[in-house]
């Protein structure tokens, strides 16, 4: 509630909220939480993500961090938009982090599907006002004018008025609550392919990511953890390390200290270790190897191998039932055509480009952050928890990610950074070499699942009866919680008669976090997989298969909230398979596997083709049709698609972490592989136009990939791929 008594006041609230603002902040749309100015000087702020200078130069703000997902380009173009200004006019910025700004994570794919409407208020409240303006000065009816190209226009008298004169009136003027939007007709930005705001930075190497970051006086970080996970140490001898040129000092991270374990129900906290302070990177790295570390014994001596053995078991024993329509047990006594499958799917790293890093400088109780994070509210809290602070007191920079995947949406890295420049008093990086990348990951759950499917006299789908055995995120981060890796996964659920999820989860200690696609990573591959085995039990060409289970209903109740739009799922079925040219035959030894998936909103088919010729496979084609609804920016959906296909072709011929004796085994590129140029196939994409709002589409397209190979695979040579990565079933 607010302290400020309007009726004691001359002025309204509002008024007095829209008048402070002009000259720091400016006036802030909807957003009470602002800075406090009485002069108008400098750039005018109409909205935190809206500047216009003194020079009359218009620069947008990139709301939600960049991290080659292409928002940096595409929120700033729907702003664009709103505000009537041509693209090729204005400067684009990336916010730090702000408490008046709702949504300022990248995450789920839910950048642009969750602030597109955002965007266009914050874009046409500024052209109202701004036309509001000029009707004020020109004593003209708002009705009457026009805008374009960064002015408002008056058509009848020929007048125009530049926004940047404009500017300081229309902050004084009430924020609209419900401005007009542009008709899609209209639009003159949305639509159109746009270079990454960043692309010759990128190119010329001027690009400045967190890794590139000098601050005066700073210090290097290197954490030497323990090779079992979340240890702690007891002891250390940092002899040899403090004999290394360049070393400043060697500190102590115990997590124990800073809160316990778990920071926050939604964050890991950081991974105890001791940290080497150098002058430069490179002796950090090399004086970190060179500590005697005593750790405590592990907790747990989890092996992968185990693991998959135990959820096998798990799979026969006690089950928590998710979800149950109909009787799937009777249905399949009474099938004539059945499939009972297991299928195994491994832990996976995230393995970005640019490994964890980060740079913190604390002085007295300011912190300030320089990181490349998905989730700096996330970051923000973290840091004042683990530190006594409030929250107020921390800054963060959000900086370009060099890939993330889920893996910045955590902040243990940024505590690490925190915590020694409180420390040293000086500012610090902390920079993971890629042995510590891999190793202490936060991994995608490994799961084995089972599928008891039927199809009956008529051919079609009548039970399914599904049993998903894993380690899941909830019990890792010591939180209450559904099974969500089956429990939110929509498809078949609503489309077959006789359905039961189960779920079963096995205590372990290996750490693991989101993944991209998450949940959708391993279910995909197993409900695609099944279908095409169904298909092929009851002798039906698997897209003709598919067809018949979307049936021909436009929606199917799934749940009480949510209806499945089937006709946007027949629609990528149908345009994937006329793309790869389904019907034609192909010679001996080669195949197409067809597979798809709803997720993140939007609807995606892929059809993947291969060869296989004594033991060794090659992926020939792969083509995907996607339904993400109104294409902002469509150079870079196509490049959001290809990305996901090439790390779900990744994942699917090499991905794979193992642990043995409670330590990961895997450590660079050498042994977790990722593709390389000669293992990606030529990729078609096909976007099925649509006008519907904008959906989630960096992590949609790379679920289906799996299963269109392996169904692929099959349809080749007669084998069926239950257990991944392929690397151990053919020479690749």
């Amino acid at each position: 509630m607010s302290t400020i008594d309007d009726k004691k006041n001359n002025i309204s609230r509002r008024r007095f909220i829209q008048l402070s603002a002009i000259g720091s902040l400016g006036l802030v749309i909807g957003i009470p939480r602002i800075a406090v100015s009485t002069q108008a000087q400098g750039p005018i702020h109409l909205h935190p993500l809206i500047r216009i200078g003194e020079d009359g130069v218009i620069t947008l703000f990139a709301q939600n961090p960049e991290m080659g997902q292409g928002v940096k380009t595409a929120l700033p173009m729907v702003i664009a938009e709103e505000l009537d200004v041509a693209w090729d006019s204005i400067r684009v910025e990336q916010a730090d982090w702000n408490t008046a700004l709702e949504g300022q994570f990248s995450g789920g794919s839910l950048s642009v599907r969750l602030n597109f409407d955002t965007m266009r208020r914050a874009g046409a409240s500024a052209r109202h006002m701004l036309i509001a303006a000029a009707a004020d000065a020109w004593q003209r009816p708002a009705a009457e004018l026009t805008t374009s190209g960064g002015y408002v226009h008056d058509p009848q008298r020929g007048g125009r008025l530049r926004y940047a004169e404009l500017a300081v009136a229309a902050a004084l003027l009430p924020v609209p609550e419900r401005p007009q939007f542009k008709s899609a007709a209209d639009y003159h930005t949305i639509g159109k392919s746009i270079a990454d705001v960043d692309i010759a930075k990128l190119v010329d190497g001027r690009q400045v990511y967190s890794l590139d970051l000098k601050l005066p006086g700073m210090l290097y970080a290197v954490v030497q953890r323990s090779p079992h996970g979340d240890g702690q140490p007891v002891s250390f001898d940092d002899s040899n390390a403090r004999a290394v040129p360049g070393v400043v000092d060697v500190r102590m991270l115990r997590n124990t200290d800073f809160g316990g374990r778990i920071v926050l129900p939604n964050s890991p906290n950081f991974v105890s270790g001791v940290a080497v302070l150098a002058n430069n990177t490179w002796a950090a790295m090399q004086a970190a190897k060179k500590l005697k570390i005593e750790w405590q014994p592990p907790s747990s001596r989890d092996d992968s191998a185990g693991l998959m053995r135990e959820f096998e078991l798990a799979l026969d024993g006690e089950v928590e039932i998710v979800r149950q329509n109909g009787d799937a047990v009777a249905a399949l006594a009474a099938a004539s055509h059945t499939v009972d499958a297991v299928y195994r799917l491994p832990y996976l790293a995230h393995v970005t480009m640019e490994p964890m890093n980060c740079t913190a400088l604390v002085s007295d109780s300011r912190v300030e952050i320089w990181a490349p994070t998905q989730n700096p509210q996330l970051a923000a809290e973290t840091v004042a928890k683990a530190m006594g602070i409030d929250i107020g007191n921390i800054v963060i920079h959000v900086l370009r990610s060099g890939g993330a995947f889920g893996r910045r949406f955590y902040a243990d890295f940024i505590v690490d950074a925190a915590i020694l420049s409180q420390q040293s008093g000086r500012p610090v990086k902390v920079v993971w070499t890629r042995e510590d990348d891999v190793r202490h990951d936060y991994f995608r759950p490994a799961s084995a699942q089972r599928v008891r499917a039927a199809v009956d006299d008529r051919g079609r789908l009548s039970a399914w009866h599904h049993q998903v055995a894993s380690y899941p995120r909830e019990f890792y981060l010591e939180r209450e919680g559904s099974p969500a890796e089956i429990a939110n996964y929509e498809f078949p659920a609503g489309f077959v008669p006789n359905l039961r999820y189960e779920y079963a989860p096995v205590v372990a200690r290996i750490p693991i976090g989101q993944w991209r696609a998450v949940e959708h990573s391993s279910n995909v591959f197993v409900v695609s997989s099944v279908i095409d085995e169904l298909a092929h039990k009851a002798g039906i060409d698997p897209l003709a298969f598919w067809l018949s289970l979307v049936g021909g209903e436009q929606f199917v109740q799934v749940r009480e909230d949510f209806r499945f739009d089937a006709s946007r799922l027949r629609r990528v079925l149908q345009a994937a398979a006329q793309a790869a040219g389904w019907a034609k035959p192909l010679a001996e030894g080669r195949g197409r596997g067809l597979s798809a998936s709803y997720n993140q909103g939007s609807w995606v088919a892929e059809v993947a083709e291969v060869s296989v010729r004594d033991k060794v496979l090659k992926i020939e084609r792969l083509v995907a049709a996607v339904d993400c609804g109104m294409l902002i920016n469509p150079g870079a959906a196509r490049r959001q698609v290809e990305g996901a296909i090439i790390e779900g072709i990744s994942a699917t011929l090499f991905g794979e972490i193992t642990v043995s004796d409670g330590v990961v085994q895997q450590s660079n590129f050498h042994d977790y592989a990722i593709c390389r140029m000669r293992d990606v196939a030529p990729i078609d994409i096909e976007f099925v136009m649509s006008n519907e709002e904008p959906r989630g589409l960096g992590e949609p397209p790379l679920p289906p990939v799996a299963p269109a190979i392996c169904n692929a695979i099959f349809a080749a040579s007669g084998e069926r791929i239950r257990e991944l990565p392929l690397k151990h079933h053919f020479t690749l």
